[in-house]
């Protein structure tokens, strides 16, 4: 069960992310639209914390719930790669995204 937890965690991530990259390259043609893109992208950035969170507790419960040096050690090494691959995923989504436009 934690297994799954932590995949739909990152498929949710992963998801969100590109959701922002693909309304971040959207065209407006007001203010109204412009209040909607923003709110939006709030909404999804809520998810996108939410789901890093719920990777670094998944990942912590999956090795064991340590509560001394290794746990600490997974739960930095967790939050650091689950940081950089999703701005790397966003980098590469956004880039995606951009050469459409």
């Amino acid at each position: 069960m934690d297994y799954l937890l932590l995949l739909i965690a990152i498929i949710l991530l992963l998801f969100s992310l590109k959701k922002i990259a693909m309304i971040k390259y959207r065209t407006t043609d007001g203010i109204a639209a412009d209040i909607k893109q923003n709110i939006l992208s709030l909404l999804w950035g809520i998810v996108v914390v939410l789901a890093i969170l719920a990777i670094i507790y998944q990942v912590w419960v999956v090795t064991g719930k340590s509560s001394y040096w290794d746990g600490v050690f997974i739960l930095g090494g967790t939050a650091l790669l689950t940081f950089f691959s999703s701005f790397w995923f966003y980098y590469k989504s956004s880039v995606k995204f951009n050469e459409g436009v």
